[in-house]
C-alpha cells in the first residue's frame, strides 16, 4: 500500500499513526525520491487479506489531523544491466566487456589495484553522470519503453501482475496432532562414567 503524507510530519509519527489505524500494516518505509517534492510517499504492507481490502475500499487515512488518499503500491519494472560493463540490457554473465569501474567507467583488473577518479562518466550516453541516474536520457527513454512492453504483455496476457492471495487458515491446535512426551528425569544429578 502507499499513502502520500505531508512533509512537516516526522517519520515515527506518521509510521504511529498508520500502525494505530491498521492493525496489521508492517515494514512502514518512507519512500526516498531523488528530487525534492511537497509530500513524502510511506509504503506499508497490510499481512491480514480483509484489512487490506478494507483500507483500499476506504481509500483514505487519519494521519495528523489530514485525511489522506491510500492506494495499491506497484513497484516499478526492474532494468536488466550488466554489473561488469553498467551498460543496459543484458546482465554480466552474458557480457564479453572488461571490468569497469562502476564511477569512472575506467577497466578494473583483479591484480592492479584502480584508483578511481570519482568523475561519474555514463555507459549509455558518455555524460557525466552515473550510468544508472535516472536524469540520464537515454535512462529515462529505456524505462518508458520496459513500461509500455509490459503493459503491452499484460493486454495480451503474456504476463500477469501478482494478486494478492486470500489468506491461508489459521493454525488449529488439536491434541492428536502433538502428543505428549515421555517424561524423564532430566534434573537427576547423572555423572559422566570417566575413568
Amino acid at each position: 500500500m502507499h499513502s502520500a503524507i505531508y512533509r512537516d510530519l516526522e517519520e515515527n509519527l506518521v509510521s504511529n499513526e498508520i500502525q494505530i489505524t491498521i492493525a496489521f500494516a508492517d515494514r512502514i518505509k518512507r519512500i526516498h525520491y531523488s528530487y525534492q517534492r511537497r509530500t513524502d510517499d510511506y509504503r506499508f504492507y497490510v499481512k491480514d487479506y480483509s484489512e487490506y481490502n478494507t483500507v483500499l475500499q476506504l481509500g483514505l487515512i487519519a494521519i495528523g489531523h489530514s485525511w489522506l488518499s491510500i492506494t495499491k503500491f506497484y513497484p516499478g519494472n526492474r532494468l536488466t544491466y550488466c554489473t561488469k560493463c553498467w551498460c543496459l540490457g543484458h546482465l554480466r554473465n552474458k557480457c564479453n566487456s572488461e571490468n569497469k569501474c562502476r564511477i569512472c567507467l575506467e577497466n578494473v583488473r583483479v591484480d592492479t589495484l584502480h584508483v578511481c577518479k570519482n568523475e561519474p562518466k555514463c555507459a549509455q550516453c558518455d555524460g557525466n553522470h552515473h550510468s544508472l541516474d535516472n536524469q540520464c536520457q537515454v535512462i529515462k527513454e529505456y524505462k518508458d519503453q520496459l513500461k509500455e512492453d509490459v503493459e503491452d504483455a499484460i493486454q495480451k496476457g503474456l504476463l500477469q501482475r501478482l494478486s494478492l492471495q486470500e489468506k491461508s487458515p489459521m493454525f488449529e491446535f488439536r491434541d492428536q496432532d502433538f502428543p505428549p512426551l515421555t517424561t524423564s528425569d532430566n534434573h537427576s544429578n547423572k555423572r559422566w562414567n570417566i575413568a
